[in-house]
């Protein structure tokens, strides 16, 4: 019996300091209109790319209001950043693809992670000899 009690006591204990664990990250909304990435910034972006971050969240894993996660997934991420580039040139691109690294960096994931043939697409896109930023998916 005594064994049973230390078993319980420490499966509450691991999850009480894994809850804990969630505090180093910032806290976002669990419900979101459109997406937790479009909420954030869709009345900041270019009017050519304010479409750009609606897309459904169904073919990744992430809860459709979790921000850092939509930034982890080079599937959805790609679509966006494919979307940018296709919809938007120059400064827009830019703007765009900026909004969205600043916010994956606001909630913590420090990264936008998309497909490297897409952030080829936004540098092309972008002309002018610009490189953007990227942290690209294989």
């Amino acid at each position: 019996m005594f064994t049973l009690v230390n078993l319980v006591a420490a499966l509450v204990l691991t999850k009480i300091g894994a809850a804990n664990n969630w505090k180093t990250y910032p806290a976002v909304p669990k419900t979101a209109s459109i997406n937790g990435f479009a909420d954030p910034i869709k009345s900041a972006l270019p009017a050519c790319a304010s479409d750009c971050a609606d897309f459904s969240t169904d073919n990744t894993s992430c809860p459709y209001w979790d921000t850092g996660c939509l930034c982890m997934m080079p599937q959805w991420a790609g679509l966006v950043g494919g979307c940018f580039a296709l919809a938007c040139s120059g400064s827009d691109v830019v703007m765009a693809t900026s909004l969205a690294h600043s916010l994956c960096n606001k909630v913590g994931a420090n990264l936008f992670i998309m497909p490297a043939s897409v952030s080829t697409a936004l540098s092309k896109a972008a002309g002018d000899g610009i490189v953007l930023a990227s942290n690209s998916a294989a």
